[in-house]
């Protein structure tokens, strides 16, 4: 694969997460802001991950694709070279999120929604 044809692959990827993470936005707006800032950064978490091919190779794929094939096709590795740091991002993610969740309930004082869900 020519390194243009490997850019152009990336663009398209990181083009088509942007739209996932707009859909994943627009459905979770209805959601609780305890609920919903968790799964938005648990989403960003799995999509933007990026982690080597395979050890022999610098090129990288993103972690959970990564994760998936060396799982599935290759006998002598195991799906824990990507999918460990994979989860480990995914818990700095949560932590993150929580960590907002608990700036907000300091800053508002106990149960406050910063108004993006729609009231009936």
């Amino acid at each position: 694969m020519t390194t243009k044809a490997y850019m152009w692959g990336w663009f398209a990827y990181l083009l088509g997460s942007v739209g996932v993470l707009f859909v994943l936005w627009y459905i979770t707006r209805p959601f609780m802001t305890s609920l919903r800032l968790p799964l938005r950064a648990v989403g960003a978490a799995l999509l933007l991950t990026p982690w080597s091919v395979s050890p022999e190779h610098g090129q990288l794929a993103p972690a959970w694709v990564a994760a998936l094939f060396d799982g599935l096709f290759q006998e002598e590795m195991s799906s824990w070279r990507a999918g460990g740091p994979l989860l480990a991002i995914v818990v700095v993610a949560l932590l993150v999120a929580l960590a907002e969740l608990w700036r907000r309930h300091r800053k508002y004082g106990g149960y406050h929604d910063d108004g993006d869900a729609e009231v009936e």
